[in-house]
C-alpha cells in the first residue's frame, strides 16, 4: 500500500473554488463527497448519483472544450440557488 496522500477530486474542485472566493452551499458539499468516492464507485454510479442530487452532468460532447470563464461561471451559479 502506498504511504502518498491521495488528492481526492472532490477536494481538488473545493480548494480550486475557494481559492477563487466561490461560496460553498450544501450542493457543492454533496458534489464534493460523490466526486471524492469516484475511484471505488466508478465514472458511472458517480453520475448517476450526481444527477440524483440534481447536480447538472454536462451533455457536450467530449471534443469541445469548455472555457475556465464557462466553468467558474456554473460553480458560481450553483451557489445562487
Amino acid at each position: 500500500m502506498d504511504n502518498k496522500q491521495q488528492i481526492r477530486l472532490g477536494d481538488m474542485i473545493a480548494k480550486i473554488a475557494k481559492s477563487f472566493h466561490i461560496p460553498h452551499c450544501e450542493k457543492c458539499e454533496q458534489r464534493r463527497l460523490i466526486l471524492n468516492a469516484v475511484k471505488s464507485s466508478g465514472i458511472k454510479e458517480t453520475i448517476k448519483r450526481l444527477r440524483a442530487v440534481g447536480v447538472s452532468v454536462s451533455s457536450k460532447r467530449s471534443d469541445e472544450k469548455r472555457s475556465m470563464e464557462e466553468i467558474i461561471s456554473r460553480l458560481v451559479d450553483c451557489c445562487k440557488e
